[in-house]
Order: C-alpha cells, then structure tokens, then sequence
C-alpha cells in the first residue's frame, strides 16, 4: 500500500513540475491543444494532447521505482488509480465528486497546475 502511495505522490510531484513546463512559452505549443475546450469538459478530455505530452507527464509515476520495487499488481491499481482520478478531473460532471480544482485550471490557466496541496505550497491555487 505504501509503493502505491509514494508512486502516486511521485507521479503528482513530477505532473506538476511538468505541467508548469508545458506552460512556458516554449513548451506550450505541444499543450495547447488540452486547452482548447474549456467549456464543455468530459473526462475524454484528458487524454486529448500532443503525443508526446502523455508520456512526458508520466514519466513521474516511475521515478519512486528508483528507490523502491513495485509488483505487476500494485503497477496496475496504480495506473487505474491515476487514469480514473484523470478522468474524473476533466469532467465537470464529475465536480460534485472531486471538486472543480482542475476544471479552474483550464479556465484560468496560470493556476491550479496539479493536485490542491502542491498548488497551496507553491502557490499556484486558485479557488
């Protein structure tokens, strides 16, 4: 339980860091296309992206694998854990459930990067 936690807490780490990049002037060209909707958000959303901006952003979930092992169960609850919690972030029908932390970001995207806690330490949170 715990390899999942810190490989969940790694991938939230690193998307943040990651999505603050993509955001730079340099970068954006490769993520403007997740911006594109940001008034009728549906958890397909998540997935809509440059192809390589996918694996860049996920490359977080495998960097605890450097301190630790992880099974083949534990790697597949982890990656239904973040693609569901994903999903979920993207859709606005969804908001009664997880909030709209996410939903404000596409609509104001200087904020809310990542998860609430690593926006509030950083700064970044808009409520």
């Amino acid at each position: 339980m715990i390899n999942i936690l810190l490989s969940i807490i790694g991938y939230d780490i690193w998307f943040y860091i990651s999505h603050l990049m993509l955001h730079t002037q340099y970068l954006y060209i490769y993520h403007s296309e997740h911006h594109k909707n940001i008034i009728n958000l549906t958890f397909l959303d998540t997935y809509v992206g440059h192809v390589l901006e996918g694996p860049f952003q996920g490359i977080g979930m495998f960097l605890p694998y450097l301190f630790y092992s992880v099974n083949f169960l534990e790697w597949i609850i982890i990656l239904l854990l973040l693609n569901i919690r994903g999903m979920l972030r993207h859709d606005f029908r969804c908001a009664w459930l997880i909030g709209n932390h996410h939903l404000l970001h596409h609509q104001y995207p200087k904020y809310n990067y990542g998860e609430f806690w690593i926006d509030y330490l950083c700064g970044s949170l808009k409520n």
